[in-house]
């Protein structure tokens, strides 16, 4: 095991500071899991492609019609609310 440090706001600190065994453990499961995660590198990548699909006037209506996907279900995986 190593150890790491981070610069973090003074309420970060603080808080950080407070927590007690069991919330550290879960916090420092959390990091491993956000670092060790490739679906975050694929969110990444799939937000990338829609930047640059959006630049390129690709719409999110264009791009359900191709991937033959409905519109609704499309916003609601996006998380984009109508």
């Amino acid at each position: 095991m190593k150890t790491i440090s981070l610069k973090v706001s003074d309420k970060t600190a603080a808080a950080f500071e407070g927590m007690n065994e069991e919330e550290l453990k879960k916090l420092k499961e959390k990091v491993e899991l956000y670092l060790s995660n490739p679906v975050i590198e694929l969110f990444e990548v799939m937000d990338e492609a829609a930047e640059y699909a959006g630049q390129k006037g690709l719409t999110p209506e264009k791009l359900a019609e191709l991937l033959e996907i409905d519109m609704d279900e499309m916003n609601r995986t996006l998380g984009i609310e109508k």
